[in-house]
């Protein structure tokens, strides 16, 4: 059987299929042990960009007592205008928090995504184990999340329904940025803008930026996590 700690390396075999990836330079490069924790947090992965994508983000945090997180996250170059694709697994002994998804940032309903979200929720709907106890994080942030996110609590047992619809959004996702061209002019200034508005709502309210703010300071983190995440 399959396991969630894996994920990183059926993410990298998906999207390497497609694209080439370039390694890039951190400020604050992996490995690196928060020293908010004495060094018993570690936070390690891979961070890459390619011609497409500003981002491709594979971050691992492992903590003490068998708790560990895989985040995957990947931002399409913003003159693409295409949404993000963003997965948490949260690995606690042999239960699991699980989400993933495919959401618009700082879209503010200017998009008709409607054709991407029914093809994710029949992709969704072929996983019935991963929608018997919901994993939503309450909060403004579900107002980031589109109608066919992924988030459920699951255990072990169902690490390979987890996978499967992993890589079924995953691939839906890269076929798309492939087949997506370029904007230009005011539209991509719009772009930028809404851009902007999203980018505020994740660092004020995202469980992700929150942790980092935890483990290393509210500045310092921050700044890591918008170097890792969004190439700031």
């Amino acid at each position: 059987m399959a396991h969630l700690r894996d994920i990183h390396t059926v993410a990298l075999a998906e999207i390497k299929r497609k694209f080439s990836l370039n390694q890039v330079s951190l400020k604050y490069p992996f490995p690196e042990r928060a020293r908010r924790t004495l060094g018993l947090v570690k936070v390690d992965g891979d961070v890459y960009s390619s011609e497409q994508f500003s981002r491709v983000v594979l971050l691992k945090i492992d903590f003490p007592f068998y708790l560990a997180v895989r985040s995957t996250f990947l931002r399409p170059r913003i003159e693409l205008d295409l949404p993000v694709f963003s997965c948490e697994a949260v690995i606690m002994g042999e239960k699991r928090m699980f989400m993933a998804d495919i959401h618009r940032a700082g879209d503010e309903g200017k998009h008709d995504d409607t054709v991407l979200f029914d093809r994710m929720l029949k992709i969704r709907d072929r996983y019935p184990s991963l929608l018997k106890e919901s994993g939503a994080v309450r909060g403004e942030i579900q107002s980031v999340f589109s109608k066919a996110a992924c988030q459920a609590r699951i255990t072990e047992d169902k690490d390979d329904d987890a996978l499967g619809i992993f890589r079924e959004y995953l691939n839906l996702f890269l076929d798309l940025t492939e087949k997506t061209t370029a904007l230009s002019g005011a539209v991509l200034d719009q772009a930028k803008n809404d851009f902007e508005k999203y980018l505020k709502t994740v660092v004020d309210h995202d469980p992700g930026v929150k942790g980092y703010k935890v483990l290393f300071g509210k500045e310092s983190g921050v700044t890591r996590a918008l170097d890792i995440f969004f190439d700031r």
